[in-house]
């Protein structure tokens, strides 16, 4: 009863200390403003009112330095921030996280909160509730299994997705439930959760095609055709209802040259351009301090990921499939758009850590 006891007291902490940190404290990004007026045309207004209203809104709430930066620091922003239509061009690539934007209005209206208000509630829940679910998970094995959990969740960054008003905090709640669902073999729960979280972020499509093909080992050929028709089908008509700007575009905006707007804006594909642009990411990530822990974490989760899979115990070995895909799926979403930002990786690396613990909890022998 004591070690019980212990465990809630040490998970009561841990969010106590998370909302200290996050939610009781003012933050603001630039990806919330776009995020905020998608929210705000769902209730109907158009681009020029929606505009308006969230510089409008966030003129109200942020320090005159942050509005400053956020508006003016640079000459994509000074576009975004004066000309409607620039600011609509690029809104498609926030507007395609519809799940995500649709939540957004949503708790809006039923907390009666303005929506950067509703951005900051749904990243400190999910961050909340994520910790929540791994510690009611883990609370059966050994104390010391169990206390990892911190750490690791630590180490993997949810302290700043939990403040930032961006869905990488709903997508890796998201992303751990599917993972906590595959390893008690409630796959079909798994798959539903994955197919929800492309309209997070596009490229979870990745993850859930992975996870349908481990159908075919068991030579279920329809039941793979049928669900991955049904998650490309989302895909496109996700991507094509809200104008999706496209992987090239977004590609070349984002690790290249951000342009002061997306009217007219479509760069020649070069296979040049994007092999440069990989490797120069690699050699800058390795070399700086605080960008070489994601390409670290990723080797390291790997590397134990293919220890469990080819030396664990039979069972053990079935389920390190399941992190080996969540951390391979994550490395080719990097490969194909490598972005330096860690928080899009958060998601992937908390689900797959998490289940190399559980793998490490079946691995060990218990003592008499």
């Amino acid at each position: 009863m004591l070690v019980k006891i212990l465990k809630i007291f040490a998970l009561i902490c841990f969010l106590s200390f998370i909302y200290n940190k996050t939610f009781d404290r003012n933050y603001f990004n630039y990806d919330s403003v776009p995020y905020v007026a998608a929210a705000y045309m769902l209730s109907g207004h158009d681009l020029d009112s929606s505009h308006a209203y969230t510089w409008n809104l966030l003129e109200e709430k942020a320090h005159p330095s942050v509005l400053n930066s956020l508006c003016c620091s640079t000459s994509y922003r000074k576009s975004m921030s004066s000309n409607s239509e620039a600011f609509g061009s690029h809104l498609p690539s926030y507007q395609t996280k519809s799940l995500y934007v649709y939540l957004i209005r949503i708790v809006s209206d039923i907390f009666n909160i303005d929506e950067f208000n509703s951005l900051k509630w749904i990243s400190y829940s999910s961050a909340a509730i994520l910790a929540l679910i791994a510690c009611i998970f883990f609370f059966n094995t050994q104390m010391m299994i169990y206390l990892c959990i911190f750490p690791i969740l630590l180490l993997m960054q949810i302290m700043p997705i939990s403040r930032l008003l961006t869905p990488d905090s709903l997508n890796a709640l998201i992303f751990l439930g599917a993972c906590f669902s595959f390893l008690k073999n409630k796959k079909m729960l798994g798959y539903l959760l994955l197919l929800a979280s492309i309209l997070i972020r596009q490229t979870n499509i990745i993850f859930y095609l992975a996870f349908i093909s481990l159908e075919l080992r068991q030579r279920k050929f329809s039941k793979v055709f049928g669900m991955s028709s049904l998650g490309l089908a989302l895909y496109w008509l996700n991507s094509e209802y809200y104008g999706s700007i496209g992987y090239w575009n977004t590609y070349i905006s984002s690790l290249i040259k951000m342009p002061d707007t997306f009217v007219g804006f479509d760069p020649i594909f070069d296979i040049s351009i994007f092999f440069k642009t990989l490797l120069a990411k690699i050699e800058w990530m390795l070399q700086d301090s605080n960008l070489n822990r994601l390409l670290s974490l990723l080797s390291i989760n790997l590397l134990f990921c293919l220890y469990f899979f080819n030396h664990g115990a039979k069972k053990v070995s079935e389920n390190a499939l399941i992190p080996l895909i969540f951390v391979s799926c994550s490395i080719i979403s990097y490969l194909l758009i490598p972005f330096p930002d860690f928080r899009i990786y958060s998601g992937h690396l908390i689900a797959s850590s998490l289940a190399l613990l559980f793998c490490l909890t079946k691995q060990i022998v218990p003592r008499n």
